[in-house]
């Protein structure tokens, strides 16, 4: 996957700014300045493997984007009172720690018993409560939940007109003075923005709209360039919105952007799944479940059918008879026949709750001697494979996905070359779950013994780079 050549004007600055509809996406080069990376992952016994490195870019990603290439859509819905009507939020687990790829498994000794709660009891969750399998969405009330947290409710909900302790208008003024005239007071503009939350950012993009009569989108299209104007655009979008535009670059232009389509839709909640389908169809006219078919073909089709069918098992339980039942169906499919059975190993991972793939990710090892992520690796390839070990390593180690997008993160800046909008986009989703986006900052400078915000302004410059340091350091 990594290694196909998108055909996107490698290394070409954007094009002048274009006057566009509100919510159209750009034709902009899916790539970067900076130039492919080196290779960052490894095989059994930390081996080099011959491939990209885990979350490394394909040729050309990394260019910074034309102008208008975002979805102005303004988030709609309440701050959440109570839960009525929604189904409790999606489940999270421990935070743990482990080695980079190649290391020691951070699984117990073989010969240990399982860590797991109890036979049924429930895992704890130390950022979010547990989903009853078969809840409804909240469709159009309060109490809605996305990336971990709660965001404005999407229409049919009435927006969000104001904020207790928050003022908006003052804001509002802030950005409209700091764009007005001749040239644009940057500073301010992140100043202003980083430290909004989605409830926040809710209010503010509304207010502006209505004392400037402008969109902040179009206002911020129009008075930067560049990779602070996909940083800062991306930013304003909010925690749905912004997901709805990745997914639609994702399946736009020359190619399919294959890693985004894992990061975006794999491992997700149904409430998650629920918005992003409805909310694709709402933004962009379109069936998701269609566009990323006409995207994909054969059995990787199949496994994205599957993510987003949005019926995942979401109850909070363990059966440990069946966490070995499935340890040994993965086996015999991988491992354990000539050939593999991928759709019955897509069957376990993209079905399966967030608790149990934990259960499963630690019992395969004691049994069969080997992570669940290396048999992927050993016995996949392709997108099929880039997909199945994204689910995999998130759910190894701390079960939480937090020391995987700590090591995307590095992979984003590691090698000859920053992948720039791999690095914004993994650092602007994170930010929203801050709690969660502390523990990434925190496995970060463990893995690679310096903080992310160094890192982040050894890779970047000027006010591209305050803005990414003002989003980081805003947990």
């Amino acid at each position: 996957m990594y290694g196909q050549q998108y055909q996107n004007n490698y290394n070409q600055p954007p094009p002048p700014p274009q006057q566009q509809q509100w919510g159209q996406p750009p034709p902009a080069q899916y790539g970067g300045p900076g130039g492919p990376g080196g290779p960052g992952g490894y095989g059994y016994n930390g081996a080099p493997l011959q491939q990209p490195a885990y979350g490394a870019p394909q040729p050309g990603y990394g260019a910074p984007p034309s102008h208008n290439d975002y979805n102005g859509q303004t988030p709609y819905g309440a701050p959440p009172a109570q839960s009525y009507g929604a189904p409790p939020p999606p489940q999270q687990h421990h935070l743990g720690a482990q080695p980079p790829y190649g290391g020691t498994s951070p699984q117990p000794p073989y010969s240990a018993p399982s860590p797991q709660p109890p036979y049924g009891a429930p895992s704890p969750q130390p950022y979010a409560a547990q989903g009853n399998y078969g809840a409804p969405p909240p469709v159009g009330g309060q109490g809605a939940k996305f990336l971990g947290i709660p965001i404005p409710a999407p229409p049919p909900a009435v927006p969000v007109s104001t904020l207790p302790g928050y003022n908006a208008q003052f804001d509002a003024e802030r950005l409209r003075k700091a764009t007005k005239g001749f040239g644009t007071d940057e500073r301010t503009l992140i100043d202003t923005l980083s430290p909004l939350d989605a409830f926040q950012m809710e209010v503010l993009t509304r207010t502006y709209e209505q004392t400037v009569g402008r969109s902040l989108k179009k206002t911020l299209e129009k008075e930067l360039s560049s990779w602070l104007e996909y940083t800062l655009v991306l930013l304003s979008l909010g925690p749905l919105n912004g997901d709805l535009h990745l997914l639609n670059r994702a399946c736009s232009g020359a190619g399919t952007h294959e890693d985004l389509l894992n990061e975006l839709l794999l491992g997700r909640s149904n409430e998650e799944m629920f918005y992003l389908k409805e909310g694709y169809k709402r933004v962009y006219g379109k069936d998701l479940v269609s566009v990323v078919r006409g995207e994909l073909s054969m059995k990787t089709e199949r496994m994205f059918n599957m993510a987003l069918s949005g019926q995942r098992d979401e109850s909070p339980y363990v059966n440990q008879q069946q966490v070995q039942q499935d340890v040994e169906a993965l086996y015999r499919a991988g491992p354990g026949k000539i050939g593999t059975d991928e759709i019955g190993v897509c069957g376990i991972l993209l079905s399966r709750s967030d608790a149990h793939l934990q259960a499963i990710a630690q019992a395969f090892p004691q049994r069969h001697r080997v992570a669940l992520s290396q048999m992927i690796q050993s016995e996949f390839s392709g997108h099929m494979k880039d997909g199945l070990y994204y689910i995999a390593k998130g759910v190894e180690g701390d079960g939480q996905g937090v020391i995987r997008d700590a090591e995307l993160l590095h992979a984003a800046m590691a090698g000859a070359g920053t992948k720039d909008e791999r690095m914004i986009y993994r650092i602007v989703r994170n930010h929203w779950n801050r709690p969660r986006f502390n523990a990434i900052k925190t496995q970060y400078q463990s893995l690679y013994r310096q903080t992310l915000k160094r890192a982040v302004e050894g890779e970047t410059t000027g006010k591209y780079e305050k803005a990414l340091v003002g989003i980081i350091e805003q947990n």
